[in-house]
């Protein structure tokens, strides 16, 4: 016995099914959206904190050559360091509030800056800037 499938439902009862199934598979999609839009947040700023505590063994090579952190940049660390910037770091790094006894370091991955303002403090994640 064969069964010939419809595409289409003939009945109200089915039809009322396959809204509902319809309308939970939307339901779960957008509930799928919003968690993936959540993790890529989450991940950003964990990127960009990554990208600042890279530079710390850099940083803390600057400060002790030149008796501190006045007059530190990005060119600096990138000449006389060997610190690699690609065009997203170059663009969005600021390096602030440099003095002989500390700085404050900035960069941006998406929405999120990470910024230290060192040598001491931890580094902050906020989708703000931090460092002024």
């Amino acid at each position: 016995m064969t069964r010939n499938w419809r595409l289409t439902p003939t009945s109200p009862l089915a039809a009322a099914e396959m809204a509902g199934i319809l309308l939970f598979a939307l339901i779960f999609a957008g509930i799928a959206v919003g968690h993936a839009r959540a993790a890529m947040q989450t991940a950003r700023q964990d990127a960009a904190a990554a990208e600042i505590r890279i530079l710390d063994p850099v940083v803390a090579a600057y400060g002790l050559d030149h008796s501190g952190f006045t007059g530190m940049t990005g060119s600096a660390l990138e000449q006389g360091y060997g610190a690699r910037f690609d065009g997203t770091m170059k663009r969005t790094l600021r390096i602030t509030s440099t003095s002989p006894s500390g700085y404050c370091i900035q960069i941006k991955d998406g929405s999120w800056y990470a910024a230290e303002r060192g040598p001491s403090l931890p580094v902050e994640t906020s989708q703000t800037a931090i460092c002024r």
